[in-house]
Parts: structure tokens; C-alpha cells; sequence
């Protein structure tokens, strides 16, 4: 073909359409901008306010023209209202990541923002982020609330230690926890105004301690100052709270777990059903559930993922309230390795990798497997061993993320197969 045939060739009769009935959203805090193709209205851009109204007025219009699939970035949180009101009326959402977009020249306002994501969607140049079922959604706002609350009570532990090393108490050097019976006991009686430091070993001390009572009553002498026992007792106040709210989130998810694929309707009355709850028979350790998570997720997957090593009740169902259990959304293992961001990236020319690039992911479910990784490093298992001989010879950071992507790979395969 000579150059002045090339030269007349339309560059865009490349790039088919594939949604001609496509719009797209440029989600903001105030207004959202919306573009749709020219040949529908007259007006095809338009800016709506992220109020209720204004978002019922953006579907309205949206049915109105017949729009059947819409593109927006995931901006913050701003798209969660936008992204359930267009689903209500049937349309079908593209949530693309804004790393994959940002890069594309000539957006230099929100209304050519709006129009080349939807010019980019028409012809389906923008893929789509992972967002999982509704019931999936509920189960992870409730994991993501008790983690916070989580680190709420540790925080509020490092207030209460700073306070009793101010008051030159030395309680934290003979027991191995503040958050125990004893230290907690402690640190009652100290702010309920008991100062007798025998008086306190007395009645707190327990026979499984491995220093002496002498020695726990040694340490409970100080300078108990009006101002140090003000912050104490504020910071045990934010200890009772945290935990108080963690436990009523761990109810919560534990009516989600015992009422597993029910209707979306029966799904909203939960809250107000009585349930029986499955209690642990044994002690919980900190930060562990006080019902039997493993009976609820094996009922669930239909396999018992915490025999796996490394993975705990806790991990898998932070995994779950992540990715869901139907995982036939990605295609193999490694797929789903590869959107956790735990597979390799090279940089290859010429048939030589010149480079390794690794992924900044933030995603929940690489941390929870990150983590179960970590716990490897002095287990007698072949992930171990594994573990341990990366660890000598690449370093911790390979170790744990080659032995998270065979995590990753155990828990697809156990659940798909």
C-alpha cells in the first residue's frame, strides 16, 4: 500500500465501537460530569450535583436516552452512591482504575475527563475493576469497621502503657500484656483510686505469672500525679469503648455468616433476627473472633481453607470479604495472582529481562496473604522451607511474596476445584 493510501485510511476504523449506547462519568465531591455520544441529545454533556436528586436526575436522563453501559475511575469513595443507583436501573458499570487512565493526553478539564472515558469505553479501551456481589460488600464494610476498631484498642493501649510509664509504674516488666486479666485488673483498681501497691499485687495476682508477687508489688510503686491518672483513665475509657463497639461488629458479622445466601430482602432484616450464636469452647486469643469463624467459612467455601499453614480464620475470612467465593472471574491461579499484584513483571527486550517491576498494590486481600506468608518463616511445612531458603538468598521481601502467590494459588484451587 503506498503512503498516500495510507495517508487517506482513517485512523479510527481501527477501533470499532463496541458500545455505541456507552456514557461516561467523571466522578467528583461535588458534581459529577456526565458525557454522552453527540447523536443522542443536543446537550451531550451535562453536570450534575451529588446529592440524592441530583443523582436520581443523572439516571433518569441516562434511561431517558438508552444508555445501557456507563464508565467512571474509581475517585475515593464518591462513585460507591453513583455506582448503586445506575445498577438499580439496570445499567451496566465499567469502574476503571485511575492509574490505567490518568496517563491519557488531552484531558485538562472535567468535561474532556467525562468525554474520553466514555470515548475510550465505546470502543472498549478501558477494563473493568473487580467489584463483587452485593452480599460480598455488606460482609466486607463490617471487616473493614472491626479492623479499625482494632487498631482503635491498640492505640488506645499505648495510651494506657505511656500513662503508667509516666507514673513510673513498671507494670509492663513483669507481665507480658497490658490487655490480660491481670493488667487490665491492674489498671482499674489504679484508676477506681487503689495506690497500695501490696494491697494491688494482692488481689491481682495470678499464679501463672513467672515473677514473684515481691516483684509485682515493687513494680506497682510510683508517682501517681493527678494529671497522669487523668490521661490513664481517659485512655481506658477509649480501651472499653473500642472493645464494646468491636464486639457488637462481630455480632453483626456473625448474623451475615449464619444468614449466608439469603435474598437481598431477607438479607436487610437480619439485624433484628435472634440468632444463636456459635462461641468459641476454648480461650480467645487477642484479636481473634469470639464465635467459631472456621464452622461458618467451611459451611461457606465447602472446604476447610485453615488447614492450609499459614492460613487463619481470620486471614481467610478478611480473604473472603474481599474476593468473594465465586472466583470464576478470573480465568486460572494465575490471574488471580496477577490482579493481587503477587506475580512477576518484567521488563523483557530482546528476550533479556532488564528489569523486575513490582506493583504498589493496596489491596486487602495481597495484605491478608502477605501476612499468612510471614508466619512462615519458622514452619517445618514445604511453604516454610521455601520461605526460609528465599529468605537466604533474595531476601524477606521475595520470600514472603513468592510464598504468598503459592498461598494465593492453594486458596483458588481449593475453592474452584
Amino acid at each position: 500500500m503506498s503512503k498516500q493510501k495510507l495517508s487517506k485510511k482513517d485512523a479510527t476504523s481501527a477501533f470499532p465501537v463496541v458500545y455505541p449506547l456507552s456514557a461516561g462519568i467523571d466522578v467528583g465531591a461535588g458534581q459529577h460530569y456526565v458525557s454522552v455520544p453527540a447523536h443522542l441529545t443536543d446537550t451531550p454533556t451535562r453536570v450534575f450535583s451529588t446529592h440524592t436528586k441530583g443523582l436520581t436526575e443523572l439516571a433518569d436522563w441516562l434511561v431517558s436516552l438508552g444508555i445501557t453501559t456507563v464508565a467512571m475511575e474509581s475517585t475515593g469513595i464518591y462513585w460507591l452512591t453513583v455506582y448503586d443507583i445506575l445498577v438499580e436501573r439496570n445499567i451496566e458499570v465499567c469502574l476503571a482504575n485511575a492509574r490505567y487512565v490518568r496517563n491519557v493526553p488531552g484531558r485538562k478539564t472535567d468535561v474532556k475527563d467525562s468525554q474520553w472515558l466514555q470515548q475510550l469505553h465505546s470502543v472498549g479501551l478501558l477494563h473493568r475493576s473487580f467489584i463483587p456481589n452485593e452480599q460480598i460488600r455488606v460482609l466486607r464494610t463490617y471487616l473493614r469497621l472491626r479492623h479499625q476498631q482494632v487498631i482503635a484498642k491498640g492505640q488506645a493501649i499505648n495510651r494506657i502503657e505511656k500513662s503508667l510509664q509516666q507514673m513510673n509504674i513498671k507494670l509492663r516488666q513483669v507481665i507480658s500484656k497490658i490487655d490480660t486479666q491481670v493488667g487490665m485488673g491492674i489498671v482499674r483498681a489504679i484508676a477506681a483510686g487503689e495506690y497500695h501497691p501490696t494491697q494491688l499485687a494482692e488481689e491481682h495476682y495470678n499464679y501463672r505469672m513467672k515473677s514473684s508477687k515481691e516483684e509485682l508489688a515493687r513494680a506497682l510503686e510510683g508517682n501517681y500525679r493527678a494529671e497522669y491518672l487523668f490521661t490513664l483513665k481517659q485512655a481506658l475509657r477509649s480501651w472499653d469503648f473500642a472493645h464494646s463497639e468491636l464486639v457488637l461488629c462481630e455480632e453483626e458479622i456473625e448474623r451475615i455468616l449464619q444468614n449466608w445466601e439469603k435474598d437481598s430482602e431477607e438479607l436487610e432484616d437480619i439485624s433484628s433476627k435472634s440468632f444463636v450464636s456459635k462461641q468459641k469452647k476454648k480461650k480467645v486469643r487477642q484479636n481473634e473472633y469470639r464465635f467459631d469463624v472456621r464452622s461458618y467459612l467451611k459451611e461457606i467455601l465447602g472446604v476447610d481453607m485453615t488447614k492450609v499453614e499459614g492460613l487463619s480464620e481470620n486471614t481467610v475470612l478478611d480473604i473472603v470479604g474481599e474476593v468473594g467465593t465465586d472466583l470464576s472471574k478470573w480465568k486460572t491461579a494465575k490471574h488471580f495472582c496477577s490482579w493481587l499484584g503477587l506475580a512477576p513483571s518484567p521488563q523483557i527486550s530482546g528476550g533479556k529481562v532488564l528489569k523486575q517491576f513490582r506493583k504498589k498494590m493496596q489491596s486487602r486481600a495481597t495484605q491478608a496473604f502477605r501476612t499468612a506468608a510471614s508466619t512462615l518463616h519458622s514452619s517445618k511445612t514445604h511453604l516454610g522451607k521455601i520461605y526460609r531458603k528465599l529468605a537466604i538468598t533474595k531476601g524477606s521481601q521475595v520470600a514472603v511474596k513468592t510464598v504468598a502467590r503459592k498461598l494465593a494459588t492453594l486458596f483458588y484451587t481449593l475453592i474452584t476445584q
